[in-house]
């Protein structure tokens, strides 16, 4: 079983890399719309967007490879669970991922922050 402690810094360090992810975004030239936006069937880590085009981004860090990397831990299921999420946040606002001008962009770490790894259209 996990900890209290374990669990809290595990959050902690998410909500880390969450905002590392968002701040680089940012110097891309992105803005920010929410974060840590929850439903039934999933998550949605950061909203921001480049230009008219909505930008649903995935957050991942991984301390090693054993269990494979960031990119790798983004599996079918999970891709699944993330359009689920950004489908029900668009009907919210009178769209659909077939309507809306949106992308799925992915951004991985390694043990560290500046071992990052941006891919825009991940789900392409």
């Amino acid at each position: 079983m996990f900890s209290a402690k374990r669990t809290r810094s595990t959050k902690q360090q998410g909500a880390r890399f969450e905002r590392y992810a968002r701040l680089f975004l940012e110097q891309q030239g992105l803005r920010f719309v929410a974060a840590n936006q929850s439903f039934k069937c999933g998550e949605i880590d950061l909203i921001m967007l480049e230009g008219d085009t909505i930008v649903f981004v995935e957050v991942r860090q991984r301390k090693n490879d054993h269990f494979g990397s960031a990119v790798d831990s983004v599996d079918w299921r999970k891709q699944q669970k993330w359009q689920d999420a950004a489908n029900l946040w668009l009907m919210q606002r009178g769209q659909s991922l077939e309507d809306a001008d949106c992308r799925f962009d992915l951004v991985a770490f390694g043990q560290q922050v500046d071992d990052l790894e941006w891919i825009p259209n991940f789900l392409d």
